[in-house]
């Protein structure tokens, strides 16, 4: 389950930060078109763009698509480069000339009957900010019809970076216009304003993002174009309008359907399964109050002082899914063996931690999974075993360990199951519907997210992002709620009772330095609670307190050989040992425990930078 909720969380992340494994050297921050049209319909562009670097290049270049528009009745017509300029962080602009053999400055012309390229080799430096300025012409961009003159022009079409700051204006070449009627379609949401008086348009936008299109669809008196040759027959204004209209409905009504799924019908989808998920989470806690209070607990957790069932700390780990990891069950199981007379510690200097020695001396009255603990470290023959071992991954003791583990965890789980105090029915039950619940809010939470992130892309609506990040957070929230509440059911009354008083228990060692009635202890239980401290992940504050005690009491510990370990070796001496045997033995168990859409304008400028 954790996996799970890993996996969809790296999964949203993903989408919503749009990952990307190669970043961007340079920005553009700033793009700017002019384009002057003659009479004889040959346009001159002024094609300004400010770049900002991030590491070292050698250049920039400039594409000019040539193709014609759907209607056109010839492609776009090269009519030549007039010049290039380049200012380096707002310095006077530098003209460059053709490129001469390997010349570090000059640009390269590339044309073929489909496009135009205009190499520029500049050298640039990290940090640099560089406006290039691009004057050249195009013929056959402009149709005369009967009626009007028309213009369908792709004007950005595939540049490999976002164009921020974009402007572009359209200049006639007489004013005032008698007929000027424009659209803009585009990736992003593109402003356009028809100025008749001046007889110009101009197209605005914060940004043209990667391989996305700006494209720019006008007609105007055809009076703008006497001399234009690119002519054909026909009335095209009705035709351009009913088109225009019947695109700008069609991307309106799409628009409105975006708006009612992204801001009511997702949401409330979402915020639907978001409320079922909850309720069950209080549903389950309601299940667990009942069976509490049919067990007779009606309190709340007290201090419990004595050992509630002494079978050891591997079984009760397992018993009421304590959850401790393996390799403090180990240590826990071994401490109680050497709590019981079982195993031996024994050692020459206190400060030779490494060479204190582990013996077996007694095997009468062992479970199943305890042999099998002992054939793990003793080996068969049952030799001795030196703690510098337990550290070491090639050493005997931890190959063995790691060999042995999965069927030790097996031999628990068998032993706890003769006499479990856990309700299986009901445990099942309600954990398969905690994890479809959690499944179906991941599932939701996922498609929903990822419907508005592509809604707000489609139609550039940015409320739609902050929507998509609500649910994201909500949906992470949900999912935590629910995934840390506990779906284990004990049996009534027995186990709710046992369940309790361990968590009385565990309470008590948590609290020991603060425990005022030290009397309340028997010193002869000193090495139980040790090694059922370290299943509760409180082994070394509870050895820190029993040692104070000791000191202050004056209390004699020569007979208890686990609290003699933490007074000889240090009070996290079992954290240390359960480290070690984790880390060293890598052993790895696998028990369970305003836009519209283009009309096909001809052309299409792209560029970058090399």
């Amino acid at each position: 389950m954790k996996t799970f909720i890993k996996f969809i969380i790296a999964a949203v992340l993903t989408v919503l930060i749009g990952l990307e494994t190669v970043q961007a050297d340079y920005r553009v921050t700033n793009y700017e078109q002019d384009v002057h049209i003659a009479e004889n319909g040959t346009a001159t562009i002024d094609k300004t763009v400010t770049y900002k670097f991030d590491d070292d290049m050698n250049g920039v270049y400039l594409k000019e698509s040539l193709n014609r528009p759907i209607n056109g009745n010839k492609p776009y017509q090269w009519g030549g480069l007039q010049t290039i300029t380049v200012a380096r962080n707002g310095a006077k602009a530098q003209a460059i000339a053709p490129r001469v053999g390997n010349a570090n400055i000059g640009y390269v012309t590339s044309k073929t009957n489909a496009s135009v390229q205009e190499k520029v080799y500049y050298p640039i430096k990290a940090d640099d900010d560089i406006t290039v300025k691009y004057t050249y012409q195009l013929q056959n961009m402009i149709i005369n019809w009967d009626d009007v003159s028309e213009l369908n022009w792709r004007i950005i079409s595939n540049w490999d970076q976002t164009l921020e700051n974009v402007k572009i204006t359209v200049f006639l070449p007489n004013q005032p216009a008698k007929t000027l009627k424009g659209w803009v379609h585009g990736s992003s949401i593109g402003h356009l304003t028809v100025n008749k008086n001046r007889a110009q348009l101009r197209v605005t936008t914060a940004r043209v993002k990667a391989n996305q299109i700006l494209e720019l669809h006008t007609y105007f008196d055809k009076s703008q174009t006497p001399l234009n040759t690119n002519i054909q027959s026909g009335q095209r204004a009705k035709i351009i309008s009913q088109t225009e209209a019947e695109r700008t409905i069609k991307h309106n009504k799409a628009l409105q359907l975006i708006a009612i799924f992204g801001f009511i019908v997702l949401p409330l989808v979402f915020i639907a399964t978001v409320i079922v998920t909850i309720w069950y989470k209080f549903r389950i806690r309601h299940h667990l109050l009942q069976a509490q209070q049919k067990s007779g607990i009606n309190m709340n957790t007290v201090h419990i002082y004595d050992i509630p069932n002494d079978i050891g700390p591997a079984l009760i780990n397992a018993r009421i899914r304590q959850q401790a990891d393996v390799s403090k069950v180990i240590v826990a199981t071994l401490m109680d063996l050497i709590a019981r007379k079982k195993v031996t510690i024994t050692y020459q200097n206190v400060s030779d931690v490494d060479n204190a020695v582990y013996r077996v001396v007694d095997e009468s009255g062992l479970r199943q999974f305890e042999s099998l603990l002992i054939d793990m470290i003793f080996g068969k023959k049952r030799t001795i075993v030196y703690q510098h071992e337990f550290q070491e991954q090639e050493s005997r003791v931890s190959k063995r360990i790691h060999k042995g583990i999965d069927a030790f965890q097996r031999e628990i789980s068998a032993a706890e199951a003769k006499n479990s105090i856990i309700d299986s029915v009901m445990t099942n039950k309600i954990t398969r519907i905690k994890i479809l619940m959690m499944a179906l809010l991941s599932i939701v939470s996922g498609s929903a997210i990822i419907g508005l992130l592509f809604m707000a892309n489609y139609s550039d609506i940015w409320q739609l992002w902050l929507v998509a990040g609500s649910m994201f957070i909500i949906g992470l929230v949900g999912l935590l709620i629910i995934g840390q509440q506990s779906t284990t059911f004990f049996t009534v009354p027995d186990g709710v009772t046992e369940k309790w008083q361990w968590t009385g228990f565990a309470a008590m060692l948590h609290d020991i330095a603060n425990l005022d009635d030290k009397t309340v202890l028997d010193v002869q239980l000193w090495d139980k609670l040790l090694a059922y401290a370290v299943i509760f992940g409180e082994a070394n504050q509870v050895a820190k307190t029993l040692k104070l005690w000791a000191e202050n009491e004056n209390v004699s510990v020569i007979n208890l050989p686990v609290y003699m370990i933490y007074s000889s070796f240090g009070a996290n001496w079992s954290v240390k040992l359960a480290n070690n045997i984790q880390t060293n033995a890598s052993f790895e168990s696998n028990v369970s425990g305003n836009g519209g859409s283009f009309s096909g304008g001809g052309g299409g400028g792209g560029g970058g930078a090399f």
